[in-house]
């Protein structure tokens, strides 16, 4: 069995812990399931509020917290169903990512493929041409070709930024860090910035790292000249 790298080693974890938490989420779902029960299993089914009666403001109230408590059971419900999917996401997730340090052998085995599977359309074609048949409709070889130009290009960028090295640099209080290993760029304020950097650094695909203390988005030109502008921006 092949040895996972850093990468499949943090996605995996990713995985499971998002299993983690759809399971603890699931079972707190059941507790508000069982806590709107016990709220009216005193009270008789069908029974209705018996208005001026010494019980009305008990049967609201327990009716209330049986509402409230199935409220719970929905939302948890949800959230649980939301956790279990971003774990099969990531687990059936095929893409190869920049991240991965393994991206270049990746992507040229799958170049390989691509190439491989276009020839043999090309040959299945002029076979069935010779038997007066119909073969792959162009469209076909068309979005092959696309897809193939497609990862020589990702391979042609990657492979000019392996040699690239981690670099910092400062703006007054701010610290910017091109990361070359995390596939990063990344933001240090020295507190929390004001709404408006806040809110340019979200429109351009930053998002706050807690586990880094930092704001961070993928390594490019365009968002490095964000980090340069909300760093500038920064105490004014």
């Amino acid at each position: 069995m092949r040895k996972l790298n850093e990468y499949e080693k943090k996605q995996k974890l990713k995985a499971e812990r998002y299993k983690e938490l759809a399971l603890k989420t699931k079972q707190k779902s059941i507790d508000a399931y069982d806590s709107s029960n016990r709220a009216v299993a005193g009270i008789p089914f069908g029974q209705p509020i018996l208005v001026g009666h010494h019980s009305e403001k008990s049967h609201r109230n327990a009716l209330k917290r049986s509402w409230n408590a199935m409220g719970r059971c929905v939302e948890l419900s949800e959230k649980a169903e939301y956790y279990e999917k971003k774990a099969k996401s990531i687990e059936n997730n095929t893409t190869i990512s920049s991240d991965d340090p393994e991206a270049i052998i990746k992507l040229k085995a799958k170049l390989e493929q691509l190439e491989e599977k276009r020839e043999n359309i090309k040959e299945t074609n002029k076979q069935r041409r010779k038997e007066k048949k119909d073969g792959f409709p162009r469209y076909v070889l068309s979005n092959l070709g696309q897809n193939i130009n497609s990862v020589k290009k990702r391979i042609k960028l990657l492979e000019s930024k392996k040699d690239d090295v981690t670099t910092s640099q400062k703006i007054g209080e701010i610290e910017i860090v091109d990361n070359v290993e995390d596939n990063r760029i990344q933001v240090f304020f020295p507190d929390i910035p004001n709404e408006d950097i806040r809110t340019k650094l979200k429109g351009n695909g930053f998002r706050w790292s807690r586990y880094n203390g930092c704001w961070q988005s993928y390594r490019k030109a365009w968002n490095m000249r964000t980090a340069k502008d909300c760093a500038e921006m920064y105490g004014k």
